[in-house]
């Protein structure tokens, strides 16, 4: 009797983590919502502790519309006051995954750098548009990229680059995209885990 050969496929990481996203904690619209939350929180607080400077995080999830009759979409945006990320590190930091400086530093928070690529990459796969970064390391310019990530070949994808003049010396990152989720379901998490993280 002849045996069927065996079928091995290569499949890159993001890939990887797209088709097992809930191993991040992005199960269903509720559980993403307040992981996509949490997990660009706990890079800013690492952004700032990373540098010892007092956290100042601010945290915008504004309503765009109806998905499904059980979905919506939402625009997040999240400000930091932390370290900032050098230029040509940003688009890898946000658009590819198991790439970052958690794998050279111990490990603080989220999950192994992992939870701010997945929400990005999950606000891409469920609204199909890209995610607007923006950083400075307080030098004399604040650099602005609009991303999507490239799935099959683990890259992102520069769609846009800005650089800006940065009067202030602003030092810090400002991460915005749009997801679908059920935000009225993960509310009391949210609100609880805000509490917990300004008591910490």
């Amino acid at each position: 009797m002849a045996l069927v050969a065996q079928t091995f496929e290569e499949i890159s990481a993001s890939d990887f983590f797209y088709r097992n996203r809930d191993i991040a904690g992005f199960t269903n619209p509720s559980r993403a919502i307040f992981a996509a939350i949490r997990e660009l929180v706990e890079n800013s607080l690492d952004a700032a502790e990373s540098s010892k400077i007092p956290p100042e995080i601010y945290v915008r999830l504004s309503f765009e519309g109806e998905a499904t009759k059980e979905t919506q979409i939402y625009t997040l945006r999240v400000e930091d006051n932390g370290c900032g990320i050098q230029p040509r590190f940003i688009p890898s930091a946000f658009g590819q995954v198991l790439y970052g400086s958690k794998y050279k530093l111990k490990q603080m928070r989220g999950t192994f750098g992992l939870g701010g690529k997945m929400a990005v990459l999950y606000g891409q796969i469920t609204t199909h548009r890209p995610a607007f970064v923006t950083s400075s390391t307080g030098t004399a310019k604040t650099y602005q990229f609009k991303l999507m990530m490239d799935i099959q070949r683990n890259r992102p994808i520069i769609l846009d680059r800005k650089v800006l003049i940065n009067k202030e010396q602003w030092h810090g990152t400002i991460v915005e995209f749009t997801l679908e989720g059920d935000y009225l379901r993960a509310m009391p998490r949210i609100i609880e885990y805000f509490k917990q993280t300004a008591m910490g």
